[in-house]
């Protein structure tokens, strides 16, 4: 079928309830909490993940719930996918934010979150972000073959909620679970049981380090990444944790390089990791991000020939039909130039130079619709989750410092201006990416793009004005570093100190770079496709954030195996092709209730974490003890776990005896044991078509 003869699901010529103000005031609702959960994950763990389907359950959720109670009439799909839409800007700016702005505060340029510098940052960035795709929605969805997987998925929910679901009942169970689980272990609330569960093994010079968080919201990431990505993450964790800071220790105790066990117990772990292995994760990510941007060139490439903004400029839109009316691109462009202004302020407030400032922001512009295009044709290529947004910024860092090096602009002022420009260029390819995904849906379901292209706007706009508040509070009760990891974060302060200041621990560095090399080569050489950057975070990140989000990943796996396992067993009557399909389909069945129940369980504790902090902000003390109860805790968060694997396998457990879940359960475990430890063809080694 040619793109002229699509129909979408609400065809062209059918008018019905789209932009109305219950859509918009759901969509800003959403928006606004879908941006402050995702900030605080960003921050807690470094790793955000898409809140479009989630943002799709709960869209349908409420608009039933409100249809039932008579407050409103029933909800059409176009404006369930506005509401959504809305929801998923939101998410999308929040991480654009985190990874950048929280770096001015550790380097000292900022002692608070400044909140009006962050919000007119936030503000540029995202609507920046969604004006450059205004000229290249038709050449990426229409004109290049893309599949937009994320896009996809969604319509597929919407129009199974449409026509009745239940995917909302494991969100919201999920969400309430972990938040009450929050609320209970947190230091910072009640404290009944450890938020963590910390071993060091040894004494004297020679010690090791393990345990675990006990974090709902880890699992849930790990069941959403899956096993391959949890998995490598682990292996950056033993390489940091287990075999680098040991050294490191005894080194520092022979006085041979650096200081070695400072403090007793876990302590000198952290001290090591804050000191030294920090540096080892950013010299690590620094080359996956390079690596990550070389594998994609021809991807790259393609999405800047491709994206020629002035094409069509003066069509008129008013004779297109229905789902094909965008908002006019003349007009778009020069909403671009006018954000030079606003722009260009915040950078003088930064850099105290007018000429610096004007060139940083013609800079700005550039990078920011180069990167857009580059963010909306990878998102269409492999979804906005995978978009490898910190790597881009990296790369305009490390270009904007030298750049402001050479025109004279030093010290923490061109510290400051560097990670400003860096940081609309984040927010505009995060939300490029997302935006290209909610036009593919909005092509599928029947939207208008117009329509649907105002909600991203207003979107953005509500989460960027909540977004600076969320962080301000945030950090005002969190340590970062301590109780809020943020890598990305890390990552862009120690470069950009690194080049102006030259206080680069380049010899941790180096070795970060060389690891990272290493892995390369050994992928290289062993045809191995191997996600570098996975490892890199891995080694970055304090290992006991590793555990529970492999814990996670084996759990799809195990309901993946368990899936395949029974029909294999006992569906002995299918032929092979029959099995296939049959396993194919109760994997989606059980990876969707999986992943729903996770989401819930992410957002749950996200919301928690925010809600914690406003109370601890207003100096109110939650904690009933000052020493939880270890092994009790333990056990609850086995019991969480345990739940997400059951609620996966929920249906497909039905009918089944005791002891058939049992023999089923056996032969998974066995399975499952031999292809963490020796992985398949089909999921580690390149294939030809990747290879060319």
């Amino acid at each position: 079928m040619t793109d002229k003869d699509f129909v979408p699901y609400i065809p062209a010529e059918k008018e019905i309830a789209e932009f109305t103000f219950k859509a918009v005031l759901l969509g800003i609702v959403l928006s606004v909490i879908m941006a402050a959960a995702n900030a605080y994950l960003g921050l807690y763990v470094g790793m955000t993940v898409s809140a479009a389907i989630p943002a799709a359950v709960m869209s349908l959720a409420v608009f039933k719930m409100l249809s039932k109670s008579g407050l409103t009439k029933d909800a059409t799909i176009l404006e369930v996918n506005l509401s959504k839409t809305m929801a998923s800007a939101g998410e999308s700016l929040a991480a654009g934010i985190i990874f950048t702005i929280p770096a001015l505060l550790i380097i000292g340029s900022w002692s608070d979150i400044e909140i009006l510098p962050t919000m007119g940052i936030a503000f540029v960035g995202g609507l920046l972000g969604v004006t450059f795709t205004i000229p290249l929605r038709r050449i990426l969805i229409h004109e290049i073959d893309l599949p937009f997987p994320e896009g996809v998925a969604c319509t597929e929910v919407l129009i199974a909620g449409e026509e009745g679901g239940s995917g909302a009942t494991y969100v919201f169970s999920a969400l309430g679970l972990s938040m009450l689980w929050q609320t209970t272990r947190s230091e910072k609330g009640l404290h009944l049981w450890p938020a963590a569960y910390e071993k060091v093994l040894g004494e004297g010079d020679i010690r090791f380090f393990g345990g675990g968080e006990l974090s709902a919201a880890l699992v849930g990431v790990g069941y959403i990444i899956g096993i391959r990505i949890a998995k490598l993450m682990v292996i950056g964790g033993i390489i940091g944790w287990v075999i680098i800071l040991p050294i490191l220790g005894l080194l520092g105790e022979a006085g041979i390089y650096g200081d070695g066990w400072v403090a007793d117990g876990a302590g000198g772990f952290r001290y090591l990791w804050l000191n030294f292995l920090m540096y080892v994760g950013v010299g690590a990510m620094v080359v996956a991000s390079a690596y990550t941007l070389f594998t994609m060139k021809e991807a790259l490439f393609t999405g800047l020939k491709n994206a020629n903004p002035f094409t069509g400029m003066e069509e008129d839109i008013e004779s297109l039909i229905r789902t094909e009316r965008d908002i006019s691109q003349k007009k778009a462009m020069l909403v671009a130039l006018f954000f030079l202004v606003p722009i260009f302020f915040i950078y003088l407030h930064f850099s105290d130079n007018i000429a610096v400032s004007g060139l940083a922001a013609v800079l700005m512009l550039v990078a920011a619709f180069m990167f857009a295009a580059i963010a909306g044709y990878i998102a269409g290529l492999i979804g906005s989750s995978s978009n490898p947004i910190s790597g881009v910024t990296i790369a305009t860092l490390l270009f904007v410092s030298i750049f402001l090096l050479i025109v004279g602009l030093e010290g923490d002022k061109g510290q400051t201006t560097a990670i400003g420009v860096a940081a609309v260029v984040c927010a505009a390819a995060a939300i490029a990416g997302d935006v290209m995904q909610d036009l593919k849906t909005g092509q599928l379901v029947g939207n208008t793009p117009k329509v649907l292209q105002l909600g991203e706007y207003i979107g953005v706009a509500a989460a960027a004005v909540v977004i600076p508040f969320v962080l301000y509070v945030l950090f005002d009760v969190y340590e970062p570093g301590v109780d809020l990891a943020m890598p990305q974060a890390f990552v862009m302060s120690k470069i950009v100190v690194g080049i102006f200041d030259g206080k680069m621990n380049w010899e941790m560095v180096g070795l970060g770079m060389a690891i990272c090399i290493g892995i390369i080569a050994y992928a290289k050489i062993t045809k191995k496709n191997i996600p570098i950057m996975a490892v890199a975070i891995g080694i970055y990140l304090p290992i006991i954030m590793a555990i529970p989000i492999l814990v996670g990943g084996i759990l799809r796996m195990l309901s993946e195996g368990f899936v395949e396992q029974r029909i294999q067993r006992d569906y002995t009557k299918l032929d092979k092709q029959e099995k296939a399909r049959a396993i194919e389909l109760e994997k989606k069945g059980a990876e969707s209730r999986g992943i729903l129940f996770s989401s819930g369980l992410i957002a749950g504790e996200a919301l928690t974490g925010i809600g914690i902090a406003i109370v601890v902000w207003r100096n109110l003390d939650l904690q009933v003890h000052e020493w939880p109860l270890e092994w009790p805790g333990l056990l609850l968060f086995i019991y969480i776990a345990l739940l997400l694997g059951y609620v996966a396998l929920r249906d497909f457990l039905e009918g089944m005896s005791v002891s058939e879940i049992f023999a089923t359960f056996k032969a998974t475990l066995h399975e499952t044991i031999k292809n963490i430890l020796h992985p398949s063809e089909g999921e580690d080694h390149e294939t030809e078509e990747e290879e060319s």
